[in-house]
């Protein structure tokens, strides 16, 4: 694991629910779950070249880290989808557990978020969808 890596799963293990660190410096945190964090990362600019550690990592996640032009992620959790554009987009992953996918709270049916982006295995389509998503609810927050 590289040192950026190292660093931002040290501060995902203290509570930070994504960490987002290039050159030894944290560049973004967020102590909020979901994937929208990502994407304020995402649209700040800080994912090209950085390390990533989220609590979660699913095909969302990966698109738009992909989009991002992310270097690694670190995870406890990662979906087998995550890892099929993770690894078209060579980004490099740690995980501790992979699941086939990432389920709603209930655990009855897939994520509504990561249902929004299995129309396309292009990563910019799958963002765009996922804007769509936040522009006509802003309140989501929480979609895991």
């Amino acid at each position: 694991m590289s040192g950026d890596l190292k660093i931002a799963a040290k501060l995902l293990k203290e509570g930070h629910f994504l960490v987002v660190v290039r050159d030894g410096r944290v560049l973004f945190s967020s102590r909020l779950n979901g994937v929208k964090p990502l994407l304020d990362a995402l649209d700040s600019n800080v994912l090209p070249g950085s390390s990533v550690s989220s609590r979660v990592v699913g095909r969302a996640a990966a698109m738009i880290a992909a989009q991002g032009e992310v270097t690694a992620i670190h995870t406890p959790l990662i979906s087998n989808e995550a890892i099929e554009v993770l690894t078209e987009a060579r980004i490099l992953y740690c995980a501790t557990k992979i699941v086939p996918a990432i389920m709603n709270h209930d655990n009855t049916r897939l994520c509504p978020i990561e249902a929004a982006t299995e129309f396309t295995v292009v990563p910019e389509k799958g963002v765009n969808a996922l804007r769509e998503i936040f522009n006509e609810s802003p309140n989501i927050h929480q979609v895991h």
